[in-house]
């Protein structure tokens, strides 16, 4: 059903879990007369009053929003191929925090602006190649559908859009076949499904047992962001920076230099200082170690590797120097640092 919308007329069981799609009218019917307690895995059709375990799709929203301010993006974009509630919940927070910061987000919303077009692939992809020409970039695009972000990430393709130096883009669920049906490694929002499976057959078995239905939803709050290809970057305006930026990512893990950067710009030490403070606010060097310590931030909260691996494997050569970037920068030893995230991830699964 999840997937046909079709309702199981006839059907009789004992306990119900529901994606609640469908016509919801003829939905909030079936739930009504099944005679048997029921669970929603998401936030769609708030009309159905039916007890839910959904995924918090405002601090997703919140999340992606500030992955790309962190990075320098000042032009964002999101699209809407589709009406559904927990869509819009997550572009609207998204829109929110972004305006918060001074920015706009554009949205392209095909529904409005198709008129009587028929609604297929083909004609999508044209009107997004379209409404694609007319952002300003570098842009930030986010969605948390799965086809959409491909269906965007297409476009991108058939304009011969750089994806992530003129296109960042930001998906949700982090798994395989979403992430391998792009063309370039897709950067996600990260959520622990089975935390949430578990909690709502948890749920669901109590209400079978005579436990009313809880008064408040179990929001499941995102677990952080995989970062990778496709919006590995900062953003930058002046094709030079973009490069030198493109060179540091590409390398950042060797001894290179601020000179080897100013090379691969193919712009002079002076000017390439220059667009740098004017475009992203920072010197090159300030870049570099910026790239660096998201690296190793990284490495501290996905892996066991010793600190000299870490410091090593980030470009800072010795654990001493990878010490002083973080009491620098957040005013923590990596070890701390490292502490202290694994004591919130308990926090959060022992809630």
């Amino acid at each position: 059903m999840c997937y046909s919308g079709n309702i199981p007329h006839g059907w009789e069981g004992e306990g119900i879990i529901t994606t609640l799609s469908g016509e919801p009218v003829e939905m909030a019917s079936f739930l009504k007369h099944a005679g048997c307690p029921a669970v929603s895995l998401n936030p769609n059709y708030p009309q159905i009053e039916v007890p839910r375990v959904s995924v918090d799709m405002e601090a997703i929203g919140r999340m992606a929003a500030k992955h790309f301010l962190d990075r320098g993006f000042r032009s964002f974009a999101v699209y809407t191929p589709h009406s559904w509630f927990t869509t819009e919940l997550s572009h609207t927070a998204f829109t929110h925090a972004v305006e918060a910061a001074g920015h706009a987000v554009h949205r392209l919303c095909w529904l409005q602006e198709r008129g009587s077009t028929p609604d297929t692939w083909l004609n999508r992809q044209q009107w997004l190649c379209h409404k694609l020409n007319e952002l300003p970039m570098p842009v930030a695009f986010f969605s948390p559908e799965a086809d959409s972000l491909a269906e965007f990430m297409e476009a991108c393709s058939r304009e011969s859009i750089s994806i992530p130096d003129e296109v960042a883009t930001l998906g949700l669920h982090d798994s395989p076949i979403f992430r391998n049906c792009v063309t370039v490694p897709l950067s996600s929002i990260a959520v622990d499904y089975d935390i949430q499976a578990r909690l709502c057959c948890d749920l669901l078995a109590r209400m079978m047992t005579g436990e009313p239905a809880p008064s408040k939803d179990f929001l499941i709050p995102p677990s952080g962001i995989v970062t990778r290809r496709s919006s590995d970057t900062i953003a930058a305006q002046t094709p030079a920076v973009s490069r030198a930026i493109r060179f540091m990512l590409g390398h950042f893990a060797e001894a290179i230099t601020v000179d080897d950067a100013v090379r691969a710009s193919g712009m002079c030490r002076t000017r390439l200082f220059r667009a740098f403070r004017q475009d992203v606010e920072m010197t090159p060097r300030a870049v570099l170690n910026r790239i660096r310590l998201d690296k190793a931030k990284r490495m501290l909260l996905e892996t066991d590797e010793k600190l000299r691996t870490v410091a090593e494997a980030c470009g800072f050569g010795d654990p001493m120097n990878l010490h002083r970037h973080f009491k620098r920068s957040l005013n923590m030893s990596p070890g701390a640092y490292r502490e202290q995230a694994a004591h919130a991830d308990g926090e959060q699964g022992g809630a």
